[in-house]
């Protein structure tokens, strides 16, 4: 693997990190502020007459290894996702560098000096 390779694989890293970082923050900021807007409209009177429904929401629980399990399935879905993610903006960026190239490439006889 050549250094320009390398350079190129940690730069689509880079990229893909924060781009996904970008995404993941936007999501859960979206998420927190529906979430505060709920918490604002419910009033302690609604909170009262549904509480039963509330407690059972909470009580409502998963078996342990289910849950075990659905994070370790997530979790190589996660970088699987980031590994193709990155190998396709190796790809553009390889794509893009080769255009460079090339488009530097002058062919014909050199100058004279």
């Amino acid at each position: 693997m050549s250094q320009g390779h390398k350079t190129r694989k940690i730069v689509a890293r880079i990229i893909v990190a924060l781009l996904l970082g970008i995404a993941m923050g936007y999501g859960i900021g979206t998420s927190l502020a529906s979430d505060a807007a709920r918490g604002r409209a419910l009033t302690m009177k609604d909170y009262v007459a549904n509480f039963d429904t509330y407690k059972a929401k909470l009580e409502s629980g998963s078996p342990i290894a289910a849950m075990i399990l659905a994070g370790v399935f997530l979790a190589l879905v996660t970088f699987a996702l980031y590994e193709l993610l990155v190998w396709g903006v190796d790809r553009l960026l390889a794509a893009l560098d080769r255009r460079r190239v090339s488009a530097s490439d002058q062919s014909g006889t050199p100058p004279p000096w």
